[in-house]
């Protein structure tokens, strides 16, 4: 172990604890309403709203993530340096219309929509959408500091199968400004394959890109619920 990474470490192990504080405080979201405003608690900040048919009953049903307008601190100290991390606790809310025109609650994840890590990282959370099939996307962008030279962005696909929200697929996309090289990964969990593109140039500055598929088994399809939080699960040397 680098043990001049322990105090790095130790902060980080911190933020995650407050985290897990901060999602414990947020309160249960009512288990039915008329309308997402009814729904939502009061002087709460949307982040992202959808609508759509995600049951295939051909009645409208909503999404959202949400932030706590209770702000929530932590000073990050690395070394001689310190700086404030600013963090509100979020909220994914699912709900299902009904027939009378409510909608009741399918799903509230206090842990799925994540903030910032350290008080140089980009927001990573970038919104989510109900695809005309009914699935849900949920992506992310994680750029660790202006100074990083790689960002990658994750797109999570989950559908309502099972009397659950399953993770059906995942995209990651690597990139690099100083080599101006990147790799992608597109999992499909239902068909079990896993595509990798690689892209690098050649010694004439060319792009040269190279493809591989692999199948892989699983037992069994994660939710949203078992998976927690993003990139908890490691899976095929990825983190999902």
């Amino acid at each position: 172990m680098n043990f001049r990474n322990i105090p790095f470490l130790i902060a980080f192990f911190l933020v995650q604890v407050f985290y897990a504080q901060s999602e414990s405080m947020l309160p249960e979201l009512p288990a039915k309403g008329r309308s997402m405003q009814n729904i939502i608690p009061t002087n709460y900040k949307i982040l992202s709203k959808a609508s759509g048919d995600l049951n295939g009953d051909g009645y409208k049903d909503i999404v959202f993530a949400i932030e706590s307008p209770i702000e929530k601190k932590y000073v990050y100290k690395h070394g001689s340096d310190s700086d404030t991390l600013h963090i509100n606790p979020r909220v994914l809310g699912i709900y299902f219309g009904k027939r009378n025109g409510k909608f009741k609650k399918v799903l509230q994840s206090n842990a799925f929509i994540i903030n910032r890590n350290t008080p140089n990282m980009d927001e990573p959370f970038k919104g989510l959408q109900i695809l005309p099939n009914g699935d849900l996307q949920i992506d992310f962008y994680i750029w660790p500091c202006r100074e990083c030279t790689s960002w990658s962005s994750h797109e999570y696909l989950f559908r309502f199968q099972n009397k659950t929200f399953e993770l059906v697929g995942y995209e990651e996309s690597i990139e690099n400004r100083v080599l101006n090289e990147g790799t992608s990964y597109s999992i499909d969990f239902q068909n079990k394959t896993l595509k990798m593109i690689t892209e690098t140039r050649n010694e004439d500055d060319e792009r040269e890109y190279k493809e591989a598929l692999q199948k892989f088994e699983l037992d069994h399809l994660k939710t949203i619920q078992s998976l927690g939080k993003p990139f908890e699960w490691e899976f095929q040397q990825l983190r999902i």
